[in-house]
């Protein structure tokens, strides 16, 4: 699974199938009109069942029901919880009672991309991307399936950035990172705060390899896929390789490892095994060491109640940013 031995063992393939499954979200659906693979996307998820694992939901199903994975998409959930966090703060300018308008991040997203730009490596991030873009293309013409990279939705990077350069995290933890676009927009963001700031990540990577057939089976839909040759977050430009640190491995055996070295976190940003479980083992992990006015940000958050659960746990404001993206605010 974090291979591309062609010898995999049949246990390994099923994990890697089960992993796969979980990340494809409702959105990568939506995305996938691009690329005419709408279809093929919906009719494969509709058809899997509604429960991927204990509390969490295929999205796409028919009889996802939201409200059990309390998914309020532009809500701010304990509103009213005392919350001097900064960010939880910036989020509140643009609600109205507990909701933000869709249409108030508009600016922000144009905003962050004019920033953005001026940032050195910013080209070679997005030059990157349509690397896989094109890098998929290929494959789907040449296997007849359908491929998506593992990276979030360009307006997430974007949430992300934004975060990051308002709340001035000098040590952020992340779990899950694939091709690395929200890893990149994070260092674009810590780069622009300045010389400090250092990103430490996990990933379990899921590289194409053609020799391998569990890759090239016609009509299949792969959720996840490093191109060949590469690696976990290699999408981070090359200037700030010295300020990003990543472990190949599974989270649960690396996460707490990492943690303990550390000596405080301000962001943790998860984005691995999508299992209500696991989100919440990895979110208590980070509140080990996890700063005063510090962040929880997670995505794919539609699949369950962690992220809620967890902020009413601990008496803590929330926030689901557009479609996929959670945010809770440490006071």
């Amino acid at each position: 699974m974090a291979t591309s031995d062609p010898h995999l063992t049949l246990l390994d393939r099923h994990l890697r199938r089960l992993r796969t499954a979980a990340r494809i979200s409702i959105d990568t659906v939506v995305g996938a009109v691009h690329s005419g693979g709408k279809s093929t996307l919906r009719k494969n998820l509709t058809t899997r069942p509604l429960l991927f694992a204990e509390k969490t939901f295929n999205t796409a199903h028919p009889d996802y029901d939201p409200q059990l994975a309390r998914f309020f998409p532009n809500y701010i959930h304990n509103v009213d919880q005392p919350s001097g966090n900064p960010l939880f703060l910036e989020i509140k300018k643009l609600a109205t009672g507990n909701r933000v308008p869709p249409r108030a991040w508009r600016q922000v997203h144009a905003e962050v991309m004019e920033e953005a730009r001026t940032v050195r490596g910013f080209d070679q991030v997005m030059a990157r991307k349509a690397f896989i873009e094109n890098y998929i293309a290929g494959l789907e013409r040449q296997y007849h399936a359908k491929y998506i990279a593992g990276w979030v939705n360009l307006i997430d990077a974007q949430f992300l950035y934004w975060a990051v350069r308002r709340a001035k995290p000098r040590t952020i933890v992340q779990a899950g990172v694939s091709n690395g676009l929200s890893s990149a927009f994070m260092m674009l963001a810590l780069a622009k705060n300045g010389p400090e700031g250092r990103l430490y990540a996990i990933d379990l990577p899921h590289i194409f390899s053609p020799a391998d057939p569990w890759w090239t089976t016609t009509g299949e839909v792969y959720g996840v896929l490093i191109p060949e040759g590469k690696s976990s977050g290699w999408m981070v430009p090359d200037i700030y390789r010295d300020r990003f640190d990543i472990e190949a491995g599974d989270a649960k055996l690396l996460l707490p490892a990492l943690i303990d070295r550390l000596d405080r976190i301000d962001l943790f940003f998860h984005d691995s095994d999508h299992t209500y479980n696991h989100m919440m083992f990895e979110f208590e992990q980070a509140m080990r060491k996890l700063a005063p006015h510090g962040l929880i940000i997670a995505d794919d958050v539609a699949w369950n109640a962690s992220l809620r659960d967890f902020a009413d746990k601990h008496d803590i404001p929330c926030y689901n940013y557009l479609k996929t993206i959670g945010v809770a605010f440490l006071s």
